[in-house]
Parts: structure tokens; C-alpha cells; sequence
């Protein structure tokens, strides 16, 4: 998984009519793919817990695809989740508390069903790492996007979540492992997707996009990506969780009321014991 940089998505028009032309030529290759890709299982871990001491500050929900459930690293105290949680410590002066609920191959409606079966503890920032398989899966940006802000409300209602992060797709076109012509149209999807969400977050007051910085012209793909060539590793992970930290504490505090989401108090996961 690839960190996202700016690009140019191609034309929506072009991009559908390649895709029908190339069907039977991306069939094959994606065959292909899935018979010579490692398949990487998912980080082994709690996927709930406190990072830091003290009085808890912050309470993250971290959902999404194989990224999020930390495929590339063997524990998931090297993954997103409680990497984020430490990073977010010293900006917030006390303990930060998170949970995951992520699986390998969901896309944005997977991860809604797999929320709706879940039990959320409460939370004030929802992390959320898609775009991978609704890219794969030809999903439209205009679909994903209701799946999006379903998943969104979803958070707000049943976990008390106040701000929603949502990372960005990653390059999905620069995945040296794809065929050419599986790169095109599998990237051009993120691309598409990638360009309909910063549209959609624009102005909004506790919703935003977050993308890595990545230039292809100065970066060795080999330090970032796991056995597989797709997932991140923990370098990459290490990475994404510290600039992740950076702007979910700016979103927090640059909005107003943001001191709602620093619970006094509060004492972490408790209804779990």
C-alpha cells in the first residue's frame, strides 16, 4: 500500500470506457495476481487498549480494510491502530485510548456491516482506511461515498464520535507488482475515488482527508512495502501513524468545542471488565 500523492484521476468517461474495452485483458491478469502475491495474514494483537498514563484524553476508532487490520507486520503493536495511539500521547498530555475493527478485504460497505456486528467502545475520533478493494471492486465514487457518511453517522450515533478522518486511497497505479494495463484502471478507480472524497470533505468543520506525501521520483518502494508488495511495512506504518497523529491533533484543536473531545475522568473501556 502505497502512501497517495497528488495526481490527476483520469476522465471519468475514459477511464469506464477502458475498462469495458480491457474486461477480459484486467480478468486474466488480476488471475494472476491473486496466484503470484503472497497472501499476508493480518497483525496478531488486542485490537483495543491505552497507550500512555494518566487520565485518558482521547478515544480513537480505527476501521477499514487489510491496511487498518495490519497486514505487513506481524503484531499490532506495530500497526496503524496502536502506533497512532502512541504517537497521539504526547500531543494530548495523558493517555489515548483506541480500538480497531478492520478486516482483510472489506471495502467501505464491509466495513459498515462489520461495525454493525461489532461492539463500539465510545470514541471521539474515527479513523478509517478504504478505498483499497472498492477501487478493485469498480465501486463508484458517488456509492462510496454514501458508504462513507453512512459509516460516519454510524460512528456518531453508536460510539459518540465527533471527527472523522478518512485516509486517503493509495496510489494503487504505482504498485510495481500489477500489470500495466491492471495499474491503469485499478489506479485510475482510486484516483477517481480519491478526487470525489477531497470534493466531498471540503469545508467540512469535523471531517477531513488525510494523505502521506509520497514522490515516486525519490522514494525506494523496497523500504516501504511488506513481502507481499502491497501492504505497508512497519516502517511504513511507523510513518503514516506519525503524520496521522499530526493531523488528527490539529483537527481537534483548531475546531471549536474541541475540548468536548478530551473526556475528564474518563476511565478507558471500563464497560469491558
Amino acid at each position: 500500500m502505497l502512501p497517495p500523492e497528488a495526481a490527476e484521476p483520469p476522465n471519468a468517461v475514459v477511464h469506464a470506457t477502458a475498462r469495458a474495452v480491457l474486461a477480459p485483458l484486467l480478468m486474466w491478469q488480476a488471475a494472476q495476481v491473486r496466484r503470484q502475491t503472497p497472501r499476508l495474514p493480518e497483525a496478531e494483537g488486542d485490537r483495543i487498549g491505552v497507550a500512555g498514563s494518566g487520565p485518558v484524553q482521547l478515544r480513537l476508532l480505527v476501521v477499514g480494510d487489510s491496511t487498518a487490520a495490519g497486514v505487513g507486520v506481524d503484531q499490532q503493536c506495530d500497526a496503524l491502530a496502536a502506533l497512532l495511539a502512541r504517537e497521539l500521547v504526547p500531543y494530548m498530555g495523558g493517555a489515548v485510548a483506541w480500538q480497531l475493527v478492520a478486516r482483510t478485504g472489506l471495502s467501505a460497505r464491509g466495513t459498515l456491516a462489520l461495525m454493525a456486528a461489532s461492539k463500539l467502545q465510545p470514541a471521539d475520533v474515527m479513523i478509517t482506511a478504504l478505498g483499497i478493494n472498492d477501487a478493485l471492486e469498480q465501486v463508484s465514487p458517488s456509492q462510496w461515498l454514501r458508504y462513507l457518511n453512512a459509516i460516519h453517522h454510524h460512528a456518531r450515533g453508536r460510539a459518540g464520535v465527533r471527527h472523522t478522518v478518512h485516509c486517503a486511497p493509495p496510489r494503487l497505479d504505482l504498485l510495481p507488482f500489477m500489470p500495466s494495463a491492471m495499474r491503469w484502471v485499478v489506479g485510475g478507480a482510486a484516483g477517481l475515488l480519491d478526487e470525489a472524497l477531497q470534493d466531498h470533505v471540503r469545508g467540512a468543520r469535523r471531517r477531513s482527508r488525510f494523505v502521506l506525501p509520497f514522490d515516486p521520483q525519490k522514494e525506494n518502494l523496497s523500504q516501504w512495502l511488506a513481502a507481499d508488495g502491497f501492504h505497508p511495512n512497519k516502517a511504513l506504518y511507523a510513518h503514516w501513524a506519525a503524520a496521522l497523529a499530526a493531523h488528527v491533533h490539529a483537527m481537534v484543536t483548531h475546531v471549536p468545542e474541541a475540548h468536548a473531545t478530551r473526556p475528564s475522568g474518563f476511565s478507558a473501556f471500563d464497560t469491558l471488565r
